[in-house]
Parts: structure tokens; C-alpha cells; sequence
């Protein structure tokens, strides 16, 4: 076996009513058949998907009508050309465990049950061509956290397998990878211990790495197959179309990301400084009429400080009623009203270290690093829908942090009393000396 080619998507997420309109539904089943479309031009020799194929583990019938539509394409060819097979795994959104446990078997099962594709659970598979095997191919189901662990105990289970020379053997998992995402689930160095040629991930739905320049990477996430949030919108959609050639015993990978069009949305971020509601109505008014774009998806990222008083003068949601042609339109009002004339305002982060540093006695060291993650919470928080958002992040947090700095302290200064606790001095009895009764005074044994 001279080369063998295949072509990797994750996180269709089919199902999805983002903005609860039925427009959006449509939108990700018509991506994920524009995918596959794609990929019959490739011709590859197999297909790796790696999880959340649907937004729920319950699909409807319109997201279930369009994943059976879309993969029995590549099993019903034009011509005598042979079918494509596809390899997928589970991802957070598409298998609920304890649904599976209880009625036997999850949405993905019922598709393999289709013959529609390869569904790996913890599992691998020999991939044949012509009746020869070309390629290893091994899926982990959605572990989280125990990514790691899961793959550890996989890898020893299969070390026979996992040995193999012949074929390039793939590794397919949905996770969070150390360098994607501050916290991650498994690091770079624990994926890469392992002998696999090409690792497939899937949950980070950005193109990972954006370049392709380091040849000892063995890591990819292709992104998702549509636009899921605004976070995303500044990276393209597609899939990874992969050469592996065999060269000296070894398996060279080529990775070429292919991209393709999707929905059109545009993100505006606009800071105001410290300014009046009329200013701010009649700039975001120009705005939302310079980008209504038919059909599109139009954020505004509004920023600043209103002076005071003027906080019952500003009325953004209203604004929305100006956009005649886009799809939807989102304003995000992170505009922060002045209380009082004489206190200066505050930036953000200034305002994050006076609670931490005055509230919570964060010692000094550690101030901007509770500053950052407070950041990259409400970052994440104005980046989902709603209905995505747990309002426990926050709560935990706030209760938490407390808790945790007041068992440190006490823990410290135990072990402070300790240090500085003398043991109890005992009193040598002297030589000579004898014991006497208190009232006889006559001596009595000791």
C-alpha cells in the first residue's frame, strides 16, 4: 500500500434552531450536504466524522430526514463507483449515556443499524479496500475529562493492533486538546505517546491548527461543518482532505484543509468611550443600515460608558426593526451607565481587582490571573445562546473562591500555631528526693 486518502468533518450539529428560527435548521443540514458534496469530489478511499452529529440525542424527524439523506450519498453512487464509507464516533450533544443504557442503544446505533455508517465506540476497525486492508481506524466515545484515562486503558488493550506497520492507523475523539482551549482535556503529550499517524478530533470548532506548517503534528480539528456561535464566525467552514504515503517504513501525512460557503454573518464591535444615548442610538442606527445584507446574520458588539442620567434615553433592542433584509439581528449591549459625576470610571479589569483584592483578599500575585479568568468566563457567556449557558459557572465561582481561600488561610495558620507550640516541659524529679503522704507525711511507695 503505496498512499491512502481520506477526508475528516466534525460537529455538523444537526437539528440546530439557533435563534430559534426554522431557517437555521435548514442552514446546518444544507452545510453538512454541501460537505459531503465536496468530499464525493475528493473521492477518498473512507470518511472520518468526529461527533455531535446531531444537536440532541432525541432528533426530530427534519434533522433525522437530513442525515440519512446526506450519508446515503455516499453509500448510493453514480455509476459503478464504489460506496465511501464513514467512520463516526459520539460527541457531548448527540448521546445521552444513561438514554442509551435505558432504551438500549442511542441515535448512532439506529444509523449503523441503516448500514449508513461505521459507528465506533471504544472500538476499531480494519478498513478494507479490494479486500485488502488500507487503514486502522479507532474512535473513543465522548469521555470528557477522562479522555486521557480512556485512551491509556484503550491503547494497552490493543497494543497488538496498535503495532501495525502496513496500514496508517487513526485515532478519532472529542475533546479539548492542550493548545485549543485554556482548559483542556487531554494535553498534546498524552495523545502523542501513542502510536497513531493521524488524530482526528472533533468538540473545538475551529480549524486547529490554522497552519500547516509543523510536519510532526499530529493533531487536527477541521471546525465544525456551519457557524454554531459568533466566536466562530471569523473562521472558515470545510473539511480536511488527508494523503498518507508510506516512505521508509514510516506514514507521511499530508493534511489540505477545503473550504466552502456558508450562511454570511458579520460581527461590528464598537466602543464608544464615555458618550450620550443619542450619540450611541444614531451611530448604531448607521451601522445596522450600511449592513443589512439580505439573508444574512448581522452582531453588534456595543462597548462604553453613558454618561449619567442618561441610561432611560437608550433603547438598542428597538433599533432591530431597521434591518428590512438580514435573516436576524443580535445587538449585544455591554454599555456600562455612570452612577456618579466625581468617581472616575473604571475599566473592567481595574474593577475585577478591587472586588478580588478588597472582597476576597486574593493576595497581589494572583490578582491578574482571577481578572483574566473572570474575562474568559463572560466572554464564553455573551459567545453562547442562552439557553447553552450554566448558570452554575458563575455561581460556583463567586461561592467557591471564598471558601477555598478561608480553608488556605486556617490551614496556615494551624500550621503557623504548630510551628511555634512548644512541646510541654516535664519536670525532672531530683535525686534523692522521696514521696510523702499529704497528711502522715510518712513516705509511701512510689
Amino acid at each position: 500500500m503505496d498512499s491512502v486518502t481520506w477526508c475528516h468533518c466534525s460537529d455538523v450539529h444537526l437539528g440546530y434552531k439557533q435563534y430559534n428560527l426554522p431557517q437555521r435548521i435548514h442552514d446546518f443540514g444544507s452545510a453538512f450536504n454541501k460537505c459531503i458534496t465536496l468530499i464525493l469530489q475528493e473521492n477518498p478511499d473512507f470518511v472520518l466524522l468526529t461527533g455531535d452529529l446531531f444537536e440532541h440525542y432525541n432528533p426530530n424527524p427534519p434533522e433525522l430526514r437530513q442525515a440519512i439523506a446526506t450519508l446515503t450519498r455516499l453509500k448510493k453512487r453514480d455509476g459503478d463507483q464504489q460506496s465511501i464509507p464513514i467512520y463516526v464516533i459520539s460527541g457531548n450533544h448527540d448521546v445521552s449515556t444513561s438514554a442509551s443504557k435505558r432504551y438500549g442503544g442511542d441515535i448512532l446505533d439506529f444509523l449503523q443499524d441503516l448500514e449508513l455508517i461505521h459507528y465506533l465506540a471504544d472500538s476499531y476497525e480494519i478498513v478494507m479496500k479490494n479486500e485488502k486492508p488500507i487503514a486502522l481506524v479507532a474512535g473513543l466515545r465522548y469521555w470528557g475529562k477522562k479522555t486521557s484515562e480512556k485512551l491509556n486503558e484503550f491503547c494497552d488493550l490493543h497494543k497488538k493492533e496498535l503495532a501495525r506497520t502496513d496500514i496508517p492507523k487513526i485515532l478519532l475523539a472529542h475533546a479539548f486538546v492542550e493548545g485549543s482551549v485554556a482548559s483542556y482535556d487531554i494535553s498534546t503529550y498524552g495523545l502523542n505517546i501513542h502510536p497513531f499517524d493521524y488524530i482526528a478530533m472533533g468538540h473545538y470548532h475551529m480549524c486547529w491548527p490554522e497552519e500547516y506548517q509543523d510536519k510532526k503534528n499530529k493533531v487536527f480539528y477541521p471546525g465544525g461543518t456551519e457557524h454554531r456561535t459568533s466566536a466562530e464566525w471569523g473562521c472558515k467552514r470545510g473539511f480536511i482532505r488527508v494523503k498518507a504515503e508510506q516512505k521508509k517504513g514510516n506514514w507521511t501525512i499530508t493534511p489540505n484543509f477545503i473550504s466552502y460557503d456558508v450562511r454570511e454573518k458579520k460581527l461590528i464591535p464598537h466602543d464608544f468611550g464615555t458618550t450620550t444615548a443619542a450619540q450611541i442610538m444614531e451611530t448604531s442606527r448607521k451601522l445596522i443600515e450600511e449592513n443589512d445584507k439580505e439573508e444574512s446574520i448581522l452582531k453588534l458588539d456595543l462597548r462604553g460608558n453613558l454618561k449619567k442620567g442618561e441610561i432611560p434615553f437608550l433603547n438598542l433592542q428597538g433599533l432591530k426593526i431597521l434591518a428590512k433584509k438580514v435573516l436576524y439581528i443580535d445587538i449585544a449591549n455591554h454599555i456600562t451607565p455612570i452612577l456618579t459625576d466625581s468617581a472616575p470610571v473604571k475599566t473592567d479589569k481595574e474593577a475585577y481587582l478591587e472586588i478580588f483584592k478588597n472582597t476576597f483578599n486574593i493576595k497581589r500575585e494572583q490578582l491578574d490571573n482571577y481578572a483574566e479568568l473572570v474575562k474568559t468566563i463572560i466572554k464564553i457567556v455573551d459567545d453562547r445562546d442562552f439557553n447553552e449557558v450554566c448558570p452554575k459557572i458563575l455561581e460556583e465561582f463567586i461561592v467557591k473562591t471564598p471558601l477555598v481561600l478561608k480553608e488556605e488561610e486556617t490551614s496556615e495558620k494551624e500550621k503557623e500555631k504548630e510551628q511555634i507550640k512548644e512541646p510541654p516541659k516535664t519536670r525532672k524529679k531530683a535525686k534523692g528526693t522521696k514521696k510523702l503522704d499529704a497528711f502522715t507525711k510518712r513516705e509511701v511507695p512510689e
